[in-house]
């Protein structure tokens, strides 16, 4: 009996120091910003520039200003990313005809402040706001993974054409929660960043791209957004795709064509 006693208080102690690590350590596991320094990453395609937030963060971006009639797509990275790892995608955008920003956020390269879900989105519609200040335009979305949090509430927020969303969650909370089974994620997450809420009431034209051996995000989380959302939301499983390597099987042409077909 006092081995029995012995094993369950171990287990105990056990849970109680995970509960309490997933808690006090969230920030730093949805938020892992890389640290890349800032300095040479405009060129010829695009400028550096700070947009300011309402609470006084200084975001770094890079940006390709649309020319006249021109959409402008504002790119959303995923959470261990940069935006200054973004250019390859950008370019498509611009040679298709799009005028391109490069969102970074809070507490990553470039950006002052300190992530958070509430930050983020206030960062997004930061960098809405400051495209439309330059020139009133129609203004699509591109995000992956966390980028696809903030690109879906920014859209349930302001006016946008189109939404391109890959490898996204219906919430980051249920993704944690499948990850922790045992553990009341959902009590503990501080950012849930709840896309299937968002999503539903969205008039944009949205598509969704999942690759089907996707562990990080597996595709369930892809097709529960799907479901959540609006219907005529197109959804495209990406055979042989994980989580990070999408543009591999033509994630990023897909993306263009449909941008350039929802402005028609």
């Amino acid at each position: 009996m006092k081995f029995l006693k012995s094993i369950v208080t171990i287990l105990v102690a056990i849970y109680i120091v995970a509960t309490g690590y997933l808690y006090f350590f969230q920030d730093g596991m949805i938020f892992p910003a890389p640290g890349d320094q800032i300095g040479i990453e405009a060129d010829e395609n695009f400028v550096q520039i700070g947009v300011q937030t309402p609470d006084g963060e200084k975001l770094f971006a890079l940006h390709h200003p649309s020319q006249k009639n021109e959409a402008t797509i504002i790119v959303f990275h995923g959470n261990g990313d940069a935006a200054i790892h973004q250019k390859s995608r950008g370019l498509k955008l611009i040679k298709a005809g799009f005028g391109v920003l490069l969102a970074e956020y809070r507490g990553y390269p470039g950006s002052t402040g300190t992530a958070s879900e509430v930050g983020l989105f206030t960062d997004a519609l930061a960098f809405y706001d400051y495209i439309i200040e330059q020139r009133p335009q129609k203004i699509g979305l591109y995000g992956h993974s966390l980028g696809s949090g903030v690109s879906t509430y920014l859209a349930s927020e302001r006016d946008v054409f189109a939404l391109v969303l890959e490898g996204p969650f219906d919430a980051l909370a249920a993704v944690a929660a499948d990850r922790y089974p045992l553990i009341p994620v959902w009590q503990l997450i501080k950012h849930k960043f709840q896309s299937d809420i968002y999503i539903k009431d969205l008039d944009a034209k949205i598509l969704i791209m999942h690759g089907d051996l996707d562990t990080t995000v597996p595709i369930k989380h892809g097709r529960r957004l799907l479901e959540a959302a609006p219907k005529g939301t197109n959804f495209v499983e990406i055979i042989g795709g994980r989580h990070s390597d999408l543009e591999k099987f033509g994630s990023e042409e897909k993306a263009v064509d449909f941008f350039k077909q929802a402005l028609n």
